[in-house]
């Protein structure tokens, strides 16, 4: 579970998803944000960006759900970790068809699916939705900054 101000460190990062650089992190994770705040000022704000960007909120989204629903290596498979398994890989291929196929009606639709997804899998309650999505944002900005650092650092 992730507590209301902490994120698990030992999530690794999905292999099929590339690193967004930070400000498309922020961007999706504030959209999000926005739609499960029913805030629709600042998800209106935001939502042409987050629509011209098909594969943005699906970029969201699988380094969330990938770690919880992947097959792990600390534990003995059984059938129910490969059906878990199977069912983040649809549920991945969902958001990606739904992105691809309707990008301007997918925005909210995904956004809310995500939140809907950490308040019950990822939050120590449903109710704490919104502080474990802060969380996850900061986590992924953090990331994602690390991994500009180290790039521009390669290039010098």
């Amino acid at each position: 579970m992730i507590g209301t101000a902490t994120v698990r460190q030992e999530l690794p990062t999905s292999p099929i998803v590339p690193s967004l650089p930070p400000h498309l992190v922020q961007l999706g994770f504030d959209h999000v944000l926005a739609v499960q705040a029913g805030d629709n000022a600042t998800a209106a704000r935001l939502a042409p960006e987050v629509k011209q960007l098909s594969e943005l909120l699906p970029a969201i989204v699988e380094p969330v759900v990938f770690p919880v629903t992947a097959l792990s290596d600390d534990t003995e498979p059984c059938a129910d970790s490969f059906v878990l398994d199977e069912v983040g890989v649809l549920y991945l291929m969902a958001i990606r068809e739904w992105a691809t196929h309707a990008p301007a009606a997918a925005a909210p639709g995904i956004a809310r699916t995500l939140a809907h997804f950490v308040g019950q899998v990822l939050a120590d309650a449903p109710t704490d939705v919104v502080p474990a999505l802060r969380a996850l944002r900061d986590e992924r900005v953090k990331r994602a900054s690390a991994v500009v650092e180290n790039v521009v650092a390669l290039h010098r």
